[in-house]
């Protein structure tokens, strides 16, 4: 069992935002608390210490971003409406569903617009496969944000060398917040909640793009939605989200040469919604959230801890 070691806090607390690699260094993107940000912090693992990026265009949580050639894309998500917004709008609408994708160039540290994903939506995951960008599942949302919405099964992929989106094969299960990761140019995806009941999802399958057919692999032992995830030695880490039992702080780690799952070192503490990255085989889980025990509100959460094996 490996342990958690606490680092040094990101400035901002936020949960649904996204974290990448580039380096030594980790780019903690966008996500918010009661309203959503447009902050880009930037972790040095080297040094434990934060400085600021650029602040993204369009402010946005609960998205899909890969790197790329040297480039952060951004895809889709949700905008948090303030009380201040809606008045002057007149529009009661609590979220802005997002078609957008945005790319940072790190050469330059600038963003810019690419062309929209086909249908809004958040919730999404997105993963790097041969070069191109796979956006899988999410919520169309209708104002509502966590179980509300239809979930989709639909697959989007993006060819940056014509800026092009495509349809792809959907996934069996309609699902928002799973955990989805590519190997040996494979994708994974587990977790999440949807289906016909709009439960927490158990179910784990791998698609490869030369077949065209996704297949199904050994269940997740919690069913959970928004979790962690990363890759680390051709093996799944998921870490916390929520569910049935409320919030957890497990880590269940998928074996794809085995199809089996084990267990490893809980998080520090239960929450959801969470960032990952990984730096040179060190795992690093920052940010999230969680319901406070009096239904009052959230816990908006600015730790970042590394797990030491």
């Amino acid at each position: 069992m490996g342990q958690w070691i606490q680092k040094a806090s990101m400035p901002t607390p936020r949960h649904d935002l996204q974290a990448i690699t580039v380096g030594n260094q980790i780019y903690a993107i966008s996500g918010g608390g009661d309203l959503t940000s447009d902050v880009v912090e930037i972790y040095d693992v080297e040094t434990d210490t934060w400085s600021q990026g650029p602040p993204i265009p369009t402010k946005r949580g609960w998205f899909g971003a890969v790197l790329l050639e040297k480039k952060i894309y951004t895809i889709a998500g949700k905008t948090i409406r303030s009380e201040d917004e809606k008045a002057r709008t007149g529009d009661p609408a609590n979220y802005d569903i997002r078609d957008s994708v945005e790319v940072l160039d790190l050469t330059s540290q600038t963003w810019m617009s690419l062309q929209p994903i086909t249908a809004p939506r958040a919730g999404l995951a997105a993963t790097l496969c041969k070069g191109k960008i796979y956006a899988i599942g999410g919520n169309a949302m209708n104002n509502e944000i966590r179980t509300g919405g239809p979930h989709l099964d639909t697959v989007e992929i993006y060819d940056p060398q014509r800026d092009q989106w495509s349809p792809g094969v959907p996934i069996p299960t309609p699902l928002q917040g799973p955990a989805l990761a590519t190997i040996d140019d494979r994708i994974y995806i587990t977790a999440g909640i949807g289906g016909t009941e709009r439960k927490p999802n158990s179910d784990t399958y791998v698609f490869d793009p030369d077949v065209g057919k996704w297949e199904q692999l050994a269940p997740i032992p919690t069913p959970r939605c928004d979790p962690g995830s990363l890759v680390v030695d051709r093996k799944i880490y998921t870490f916390g989200g929520w569910g049935n039992g409320g919030y957890y702080d497990n880590v269940e780690i998928y074996d794809i040469d085995a199809d089996r799952w084990t267990s490893d070192a809980s998080l520090p503490e239960k929450k959801a919604w969470m960032a990952t990255a990984l730096v040179q085989k060190r795992i690093f889980v920052m940010g999230g959230a969680y319901r406070l025990a009096d239904d009052s509100g959230y816990k908006w959460i600015d730790d970042l801890h590394e797990l030491v094996t």
